[in-house]
């Protein structure tokens, strides 16, 4: 009877162990099924694995058309980068306006768009930012001066000079400040003061070679225009201005060889048909003056009357 119970509840304990087994052993046969080498993979994993697979694709199929059309519209100018680039810095600017990068790239790109009254904006809140940067400073005169506000642009340079005394940027920016200004004798001063610094410079000397022409000393305008063209024989415009400076001296002859060599370089220079037909008639040649009145017919309407008003004078 004890036997007969025992082997009841041997059996069923058995049939439980059997039943635990077997369910153990069918998830441990899916585990190694899947885990073992040669085994087929699961269909679930294989069309997840490719649904993944095909959505990479697509997504980038849709960039490089993006791309692709970025890059057209770019080519073609439809679309200014450095203005994109602005409107994205100027929105960090907003939320993050500690962001003294961003307030310098907003100042340059505001600048060069010809936005003044924005680069003066931007380089004011870099300045907040860094008070004892000398190039903030400079920005902040630069964007002053092209705003014709002089006075404020000067104080901005000085400023930049406390902090940096051999800045070549703050004394060229100063000199060109004074010459916007008529003060041509204190320009010449910055610009001396520059060239100092950086006397390799050719759009310094050519600065200072104006501001002495302006102020009537010929000699020293014009060595200061040759260092220029030692310097930088591309700029065709100290040519130009060096043939002013021959010709306010009265030397008409080397004033028509400067203008020449403009022309060489440069054939739809009207400026130096102007001046070159101006000199022809100081050396009393009507008619290569009048042959450079008919050539800025096509031009400049404008110089062309102004020459021909002198001719006919």
């Amino acid at each position: 009877m004890a036997y007969g119970r025992f082997e009841r509840r041997g059996s069923s304990s058995c049939d439980e162990e059997s039943a635990h087994v077997s369910s153990f052993g069918r998830t441990t046969g899916r585990r190694v099924q899947r885990s073992t080498p040669g085994s087929s993979p699961n269909p679930r994993r294989r069309g997840s694995s490719s649904g993944r697979t095909n959505r990479t694709r697509r997504a980038l199929v849709i960039l490089a058309v993006f791309l692709a059309v970025l890059f057209a519209l770019i080519k073609g100018g439809l679309v200014n980068m450095d203005g994109v680039r602005a409107s994205v810095l100027s929105r960090v600017a907003a939320v993050c306006p500690n962001r003294a990068g961003a307030y310098t790239f907003l100042g340059h790109h505001y600048n060069t768009a010809g936005r003044r009254k924005e680069a003066v904006s931007a380089c004011e809140k870099l300045v907040a930012v860094q008070p004892d940067d000398p190039h903030a400073h400079v920005m902040l005169a630069d964007a002053y001066a092209d705003d014709c506000r002089y006075e404020e642009a000067i104080r901005c340079y000085k400023e930049a000079l406390r902090f940096d005394p051999n800045s070549f940027n703050a004394h060229f920016g100063l000199g060109k400040t004074y010459a916007g200004m008529g003060r041509d004798t204190d320009a010449i001063e910055a610009y001396q003061r520059a060239l100092e610094i950086k006397p390799g410079s050719a759009a310094a000397h050519m600065s200072l070679g104006l501001a002495f022409s302006n102020c009537g000393h010929y000699e020293e305008a014009m060595r200061a225009f040759k260092q220029a063209k030692d310097l930088d024989p591309e700029i065709n415009e100290v040519h130009v201005l060096s043939g002013d400076s021959f010709m306010e001296a009265g030397l008409y002859e080397k004033a028509i060889e400067c203008y020449k060599d403009v022309l060489v370089a440069d054939q739809q220079h009207a400026r130096a048909y102007y001046n070159l037909g101006r000199a022809y008639l100081r050396v009393g040649d009507r008619g290569l003056a009048l042959e450079q009145q008919r050539i800025l017919q096509t031009l400049d309407t404008e110089l062309a009357a102004q020459l021909l008003d002198l001719i006919n004078r």
